[in-house]
């Protein structure tokens, strides 16, 4: 039996993790609701070719993306939050799946 007060329930959405967290009242791990988010989240143009640009999740973090120029967009407060990643030790996985996300799209 997993003591759910300790480690909390499993995601009902990945079925995978198990969070503490809860989204719309269920639970909800921190990568799920950072997809749920992007999918809500209104379609861009690239300000520079204008391309309609591609939702991305990259650590928790949803990037808007040019699939033509590959220039990469962030939103109000994604900047922080990509600072914040690098203070506690993330930086060199968060570079690394920017890198790769643009490397592979």
């Amino acid at each position: 039996m997993v003591m759910t007060w300790l480690f909390g329930e499993k995601c009902v959405r990945c079925d995978k993790q198990r969070t503490k967290r809860e989204f719309e009242g269920l639970p909800t791990c921190e990568a799920c609701e950072a997809q749920i988010k992007a999918t809500r989240e209104t379609s861009r143009h690239c300000p520079l070719d204008g391309s309609q640009m591609n939702k991305e999740v990259i650590f928790n973090v949803v990037i808007d993306r040019c699939p033509s120029c590959k220039g990469v967009w962030l939103d109000g407060g994604e900047l922080d939050l990509v600072k914040k990643g690098i203070a506690a030790g993330a930086g060199g996985d968060f570079a690394t799946g920017l890198v790769l996300g643009m490397a592979i799209g």
